[in-house]
């Protein structure tokens, strides 16, 4: 793969760290990007995953007069923590977008706006380059599962001794039903 690199001089100072495009570069026939950016690229490091392999990156763009459509895919391998025998697991993301970046008006920001659906994917510039980081991050962020599992039969830990039952089966008593409810238990009929 190789990564698309724009000399050109924005304003008297260089751009804010991200992926920028120019859009005037964005011709007739579009513009192909094909990036592979390093883990360090990305600042996750609140979040309760990593990524552990270099990111690729393809889209397509093209435009109509001021608006610019991004058509994508993001790939890399990210390591979770499963949220039942919380071992660490890695998982491929394969994952294909698209984005709208239109100008940016100033009084969408007086204030608070809904959003429809159909505007989820809307992303704003200004001047004469874009930003395709943020719609990168922002498919990474959503092909995170909102309970990471190693495997759907993950048995989990023991919940009197820790031990994780996927390795041994522990020898604890198992209850029967929720301890809340045993004064109903001996309640008579």
């Amino acid at each position: 793969m190789k990564e698309v690199l724009h000399t050109k001089r924005f304003d008297s100072h260089p751009p804010p760290a991200g992926i920028w495009i120019d859009i005037e570069d964005i011709g007739v026939e579009g513009l192909i990007i094909d990036l592979v950016k390093s883990p360090s690229f990305f600042d996750f490091d609140d979040r309760d995953f990593k990524i552990v392999h270099d990111v690729t990156i393809n889209c397509s763009l093209s435009r109509s007069e001021h608006d610019v459509y991004l058509k994508g895919k993001v790939s890399t391998t990210l390591e979770f923590r499963c949220g039942r025998c919380i071992d660490n697991f890695i998982e491929d993301i394969d994952t294909e977008f698209s984005a709208e970046y239109i100008p940016e008006k100033k009084e969408y920001h007086k204030e608070e706006i809904e959003l429809g659906e159909s505007e989820l994917n809307v992303y704003y510039y200004e001047g004469g380059r874009l930003d395709i980081f943020p719609s990168v991050m922002d498919q990474i962020l959503l092909s995170i599962p909102i309970k990471p599992l190693c495997n759907e039969n993950c048995l989990g830990l023991c919940p009197h001794c820790g031990q994780k039952l996927n390795i041994h089966k522990c020898s604890c008593k198992e209850e029967d039903g929720d301890n809340r409810f045993s004064i109903l238990k001996r309640i008579q009929h």
